[in-house]
């Protein structure tokens, strides 16, 4: 069965490995088939958290050249700008009314946003999950990828939908929600962030780089203090084997690598180099592609241009029946 698959990322930087991993690698995966994919750098979201303008340009188009060079397909995907499509924040307008403000001062998202940025909290914050609504029931998405922190997010469009459809009539499907994508721990055992960048690894860093920075920062077992002593990959190794999992070519190898060990038969600094030889083989195809994406900028606004016109195309067809079906009427 076919799905309109969305999903969006906001412009606050360039892609980490956690990105590459854990999101970017699914995206590519669903443009097999007859999926309809809808991928979108969320540029209006980001203004919640950054009001650099400059920083919000170049963060756009580095992060669209790392979309494509991960393997998005503009043939085979739409690619768009999430302000290139007015609708969307018309659309925002329109579900904001059927919206109970209670509900959006309990959002975990909200709240935790709040605490971290006291000075931030804007109407535009508190009304991100309605525009997070706008941008999934627009293009009218069945399955969205989403990380652990958005699902409470999505419920809320999943409910907006549902409210909709209950006083408009049936219109929007109600998306389901694909929230067991990978967890990439970074070097502290935490799941890798963009904010941290102790934590995180840089899709574009050297191989040496990336070696340097497991053998100074990567956890392992605390409580294996010789190389003699046998070691728990499975629950006291927090941010190298975990990652073996991922990268590791198949089980066998991977197993092959727990087992040693278990057995001690392999140490600490040997499993690291195993893991960043194994990351080596995941990126690098990735930084080849990327390097000749470095000064294609015309090349990539023309992708989202032509991914601007096929979203918005499908994206204004919805709000043309949402303006019908609550009696807004274009004089």
């Amino acid at each position: 069965m076919s799905e309109v698959v969305l999903s969006g990322i906001r412009a606050t930087g360039r892609m980490h490995f956690g990105n590459f991993l854990g999101a970017v690698q699914h995206f590519v995966r669903f443009q097999e088939g007859d999926n309809i994919c809808l991928y979108f750098v969320a540029d209006q979201h980001t203004l919640t958290t950054l009001d650099n303008p400059d920083d919000l340009r170049k963060n756009l188009m580095e992060m669209v050249k790392d979309y494509l060079a991960a393997g998005l397909d503009p043939e085979r995907s739409i690619l768009y700008v999430q302000s290139s499509i007015p609708e969307i924040a018309e659309l925002c307008l329109y579900l904001a009314m059927v919206q109970p403000l209670g509900e959006l001062l309990t959002i975990p998202t909200y709240k935790e946003l709040a605490r971290k940025f006291p000075d931030r909290v804007s109407h535009g914050l508190l009304t991100y999950p309605v525009l997070m609504a706008a941008d999934i029931l627009g293009p009218r998405a069945t399955l969205v990828p989403v990380g652990e922190d958005q699902v409470p997010n999505v419920e809320l469009a999943r409910s907006l939908a549902r409210r909709f459809n209950n006083r408009y009539g049936e219109l929007f499907p109600i998306p389901e929600m694909m929230h067991e994508m990978v967890k990439v721990v970074g070097l502290d055992g935490e799941k890798m962030g963009k904010s941290d960048a102790d934590n995180s690894i840089d899709i574009s860093a050297s191989i040496e780089d990336i070696l340097r920075r497991y053998l100074e920062r990567g956890i392992t077992d605390p409580q294996r203090q010789r190389r003699s002593d046998p070691g728990d990959p499975y629950n006291r190794c927090r941010s190298v084997y975990p990652v073996h999992e991922l990268v590791t070519p198949d089980e066998p190898a991977t197993r092959a690598i727990a087992n040693a060990c278990m057995k001690a038969e392999i140490g600490c600094i040997e499993c690291k180099h195993l893991l960043v030889d194994n990351i080596a083989r995941v990126i690098l195809p990735f930084q080849e592609r990327r390097k000749e994406l470095a000064d294609k900028d015309g090349y990539v606004r023309e992708v989202l241009h032509e991914g601007g016109k096929k979203a918005r195309a499908r994206i204004a067809e919805t709000v043309a029946e949402v303006r019908d079906r609550i009696g807004i009427v274009l004089y």
